[in-house]
């Protein structure tokens, strides 16, 4: 392709922090091509923003995680992620409620002691050094928008409705969008559409098999700073409807990140602004930090909060292949969604790909031939 004499290219992501990729993608062109980012109410208002925000080369899916993980710390590097975003290489570590696993098959390496508040006999395995790390998820997303922006980027702050498609070519055309800031609504012109709105994806595109579970999760000030390691708690037989599951992540500031309460088959409220938190949810949260880490138990409560995660619903889909991600049978409509807990962690190689799929029609940096969404779209 003759990348200098092509057809403008106008490109409209609906919930997605692509747009950093493709503005850097050595095709665009800002004086011929135009990318605009709809939100609905904020960036990162849902689990972008109120996510743990653990990055792992171990991560799933295999066929994103490992670059992905590269390509945060190069973000890091060239950004200065470690100051505008926390990112920080970190050890993580299994914590289970009675130390019988030594010569377990997932046992990866021995024990250390730096998780130091934490007692050493409960302590599992630990993950290789050098393949876990973390950033502040809202400070990260928030700070690639406005990557972006700079790189001309437009954001509109409202709902997209509908994507329209004409009928004959059965091609994108357009994105409607209501404006939270005026009583109108728009058709926004696009050559290419991205929807990678998060649980809402079905919302969007009916038929694309993609809701969303609650969960919930606690900011706290402990007594002390904690040794920089992440925690994952197996409750073993407490528990077994899942409500002593706990992940603990001390943040740079001093803060600690608690999860692992999950609210299953709840439906989905029309945005992230109407997702409160179940209060006796977080209080389970902070009952469980008492079972592995009692010295957190003595924390200042910061923040209590809820967001929906990204499931792909198809049944007997192993969770572990990931989101659905490529093109679509409709032309110029992409579909990035399903992340579930890794859409941090797995955002750069989504947005990478994407910018691929755009500019050169195929992915280059990953194979995401398990991702494809075609034989499971019902009407697109």
């Amino acid at each position: 392709m003759d990348h200098k004499h092509r057809e403008a290219k106008q490109i409209v992501i609906v919930g997605c922090a692509a747009g950093y990729y493709l503005s850097h993608h050595p095709h665009f062109r800002p004086v011929l091509d135009s990318i605009t980012l709809v939100e609905a109410t904020r960036i990162a208002g849902g689990a972008s923003g109120k996510a743990a925000g653990c990055l792992a080369a171990w991560a799933d899916p295999p066929c994103l995680a490992r670059e992905s993980f590269h390509l945060l710390a190069e973000l890091a590097t060239a950004h200065g992620g470690e100051q505008l975003w926390g990112y920080r290489p970190i050890n993580a570590v299994d914590c289970d409620a009675v130390r019988v696993h030594v010569g377990d098959a997932d046992e990866r390496t021995e024990p250390q002691s730096e998780a130091d508040w934490v007692a050493v006999e409960r302590l599992k395995w630990y993950k290789p050094p050098g393949e876990t790390a973390q950033v502040h998820p809202y400070l990260f997303t928030t700070s690639l928008a406005r990557l972006a922006q700079e790189s001309g980027v437009k954001i509109i702050v409202g709902k997209a409705e509908k994507v329209n498609v004409c009928v004959q070519g059965r091609k994108v055309h357009s994105v409607r969008v209501q404006s939270t800031l005026k009583a109108e609504i728009d058709d926004v012109p696009a050559t290419n559409v991205i929807v990678a709105a998060g649980p809402w994806t079905g919302k969007l595109l009916p038929g694309v098999p993609v809701g969303g579970e609650k969960s919930h999760s606690v900011i706290i000030q402990p007594p002390k700073p904690i040794s920089p390691t992440i925690l994952f708690f197996d409750p073993g037989n407490l528990n077994e409807d899942g409500d002593n599951q706990l992940e603990i992540y001390p943040r740079p500031d001093g803060t600690v990140y608690l999860s692992g309460q999950t609210d299953y088959g709840l439906p989905l409220p029309s945005s992230t602004m109407e997702v409160q938190p179940d209060l006796e949810r977080c209080r389970k949260l902070l009952a469980n930090v008492e079972l592995v880490a009692p010295e957190l138990g003595r924390s200042r409560t910061i923040t209590e909060q809820a967001c929906f995660r990204p499931i792909v619903n198809i049944k007997g889909r192993d969770p572990e292949l990931g989101p659905l991600l490529d093109l679509t049978p409709t032309k110029g409509l992409i579909l990035a969604a399903g992340h579930n807990q890794w859409g941090i962690q797995n955002a750069p190689i989504t947005g990478k790909v994407i910018s691929e799929l755009v500019f050169e029609g195929r992915s280059v940096s990953a194979d995401i031939s398990q991702l494809n969404p075609t034989e499971h779209l019902s009407s697109r």
